[in-house]
């Protein structure tokens, strides 16, 4: 493994190489995660490919340096910025959740340079709803920023609908857990302002996919109660070359257990 940063404006993008293969992959990370929770998949995906697997700003050991939000023009100057400093001529993406994105956007801007693509429980492909209300409207924006920094009343709504059956246990402990510390409410606020700007048109990714014969490997778990596998199979409808694999897993699955699925897939 081969850590490393890449200067963009005033900020350093750090990321990581591993795998052995001669096509590039580059890899994207799910929110309040890194690039080290990507490197399991060498097992699977690194003898065919040399991964290239970056923090996204607000996570890792990224230095998000501007006065600015990190915003889907940012993203792709950096991609520039690899593809060029890497003389990279054909790559593949891999998007977890948040980094489904990243992954979407690459095919919607370079799909004529894309060779495979492997969304994983992929965010952007419907928005969440509490999107609309968080991020969009000025009010939601500021009810959003007040929660950050005031988060009891939040706490105790969330304490509410657990007992009434509302959400459950689970998401419950999956809110909780990002909302915890002054820290990860802050990663929140910053990533989701960030992330409202990455909204590919899904009709025109697809239609790129079909274009360009690109071959799109979809996992999903069938217990996600965050990006349902309801989601991957609207994705999924009306792509010429997909293979579309159902999990008996929950949100996270990027681990050891994914591999022979991964394999499977790529081998049939």
């Amino acid at each position: 493994m081969h850590p490393d940063f890449l200067k963009y404006k005033s900020s350093l993008i750090h990321y990581i190489r591993f795998g052995s293969g001669t096509n590039i992959l580059f890899a994207f990370h799910g929110y309040n995660e890194d690039v080290n929770s990507l490197v399991v998949i060498e097992k699977s995906l690194g003898a065919s490919y040399s991964i290239i697997a970056m923090d996204i700003p607000y996570h890792g050991k990224t230095e998000w340096n501007e006065t600015g939000f990190f915003t889907i023009d940012d993203f792709i100057a950096i991609m520039h910025l690899f593809i060029s400093e890497n003389k990279i001529e054909r790559f593949s993406v891999f998007g977890f959740s948040m980094g489904g994105k990243c992954a979407l956007y690459c095919i919607k801007t370079f799909s004529a340079k894309i060779d495979t693509v492997f969304l994983l429980a992929s965010d952007g492909i419907k928005t969440n709803k509490i999107y609309n209300v968080a991020v969009y409207p000025k009010w939601g924006r500021e009810l959003f920023k007040t929660t950050i920094r005031h988060p009891r009343w939040f706490f105790t709504f969330i304490n509410i609908a657990k007992k009434l059956n509302i959400i459950s246990p689970w998401l419950y402990k999956f809110t909780y857990n990002h909302m915890d510390t002054k820290e990860k409410r802050r990663r929140l606020y910053n990533t989701w302002i960030s992330m409202a700007t990455f909204n590919p048109d899904i009709t025109i990714v697809k239609e790129k996919l079909n274009q360009y014969s690109i071959k799109t490997f979809l996992f999903f778990g069938l217990r996600d109660e965050v990006i349902p596998v309801k989601v991957g199979e609207y994705f999924a409808e009306g792509l010429n070359n997909c293979k579309f694999t159902k999990l008996e897993r929950g949100h996270y699955f990027i681990d050891d257990r994914l591999n022979p699925f991964i394999t499977e897939a790529i081998n049939s």
